[in-house]
């Protein structure tokens, strides 16, 4: 990608169809097709354990179902032949902090509070939230950063590069925002290419899915996710007014947008890449049309705030619950007999 540094101006310069499935993972993949090997971003949840889910509080204090982000593509990216380092931000010294490792990498992956991102609608229509980029270029004078952002939720999904300011930049990544299970917000991560690795797809992934229905039978955080979330949505929907209708359109993000059909989606093309049987899939896409339905629910609630809808949503969790403990038994049976 040639520079247009001579041209600066905010907002956009390119803007692509196709968008991650998580922002941090799709700024990494980005940097390792920088780095002349492109990673698919399927693999680095496959390597890392990304599909496991956990029950929180986001930073409003909101439930959520999330992974590990950080640490789950981290560790996925060093398995799969990476060394990433993180440097800690100094709010004084960030423009040269940025200037020195963009001499020696291809790139910087940030966290940042979305609110400050100004070349999108999205983000200064909605409240701010924890989002990664990845910065390509400065200009000479510090006063310019040309990013790449993976995933922009508007109308329909698509990735882009911008022009952000100094000043909108600054306010990204001092701007600091904490969920109960998050915080990732105040480094600088790079990657370097350190091993080849043989690319077999079925191998990795599944080696990958097994040790990730492992995890899910043994590990009661992963296999209790879905009615810890119910527990903790159902408390906050019983709440007085706005909190109630600001924890149903979270429910909605957190499935559609945020991370569950997401995940799954990912899942699916891991399914794919592992050859498993057909009806294993047909039961991924089963659950991704009931969490759509859980989704549609939600929203039907943030209107109504009806009693007889959360009901039906509580109903839906437990049906939710059941099928996702039965997926991961489909799946580790299926693949677990090739060893």
């Amino acid at each position: 990608m040639g520079s247009d540094i001579e041209h600066v101006k905010a907002g956009k310069v390119e803007q692509f169809p196709v968008a991650a499935r998580n922002c941090f993972s799709g700024s990494l993949q980005r940097m390792t097709l920088l780095l002349g090997r492109q990673v698919e971003e399927a693999a680095i949840m496959e390597a890392g354990g990304g599909y496991l889910l956990q029950a929180g509080l986001d930073e409003r204090s909101h439930p959520e179902l999330v992974f590990g982000v950080e640490s789950v593509i981290l560790s996925g990216l060093t398995s799969l032949g990476y060394e990433t380092q993180a440097v800690a931000i100094k709010p004084d010294e960030w423009r040269e902090q940025l200037q020195g490792l963009l001499a020696e990498h291809a790139g910087v992956a940030i966290w940042v509070n979305s609110a400050h991102l100004d070349y999108a609608d999205v983000y200064s229509s909605h409240p701010g939230f924890m989002h990664a980029v990845l910065v390509l270029e400065q200009s000479a004078d510090l006063r310019w950063i040309k990013v790449f952002d993976s995933l922009v939720d508007e109308r329909s999904r698509y990735s882009c590069v911008a022009w952000m300011t100094d000043t909108a930049f600054e306010g990204a990544i001092l701007d600091r925002l904490r969920s109960k299970s998050l915080d990732h917000m105040g480094r600088l991560h790079t990657l370097v290419a350190v091993r080849e690795y043989v690319a077999d797809s079925r191998g990795l992934a599944t080696m990958g899915l097994l040790r990730q229905a492992e995890a899910f039978r043994t590990n009661s955080c992963y296999f209790n996710a879905i009615h810890e979330y119910r527990l903790l949505c159902r408390e906050a929907m019983a709440s007085e007014g706005d909190v109630s209708r600001n924890v149903a359109r979270r429910i909605f993000d957190h499935v559609n947008v945020l991370y569950v059909l997401p995940s799954l989606k990912l899942l699916e093309h891991s399914l794919c890449r592992a050859e498993a049987p057909e009806y294993v899939s047909d039961l991924c896409r089963t659950l991704m049309g009931d969490w759509r339905v859980l989704g549609l629910q939600s929203l039907k609630f943030e209107s109504t705030s009806s009693i007889s809808i959360a009901a039906r949503m509580d109903e839906r969790f437990e049906r939710l619950g059941t099928a996702t403990a039965y997926l991961w038994e489909a799946l580790a049976m299926e693949l677990g007999d090739r060893k």
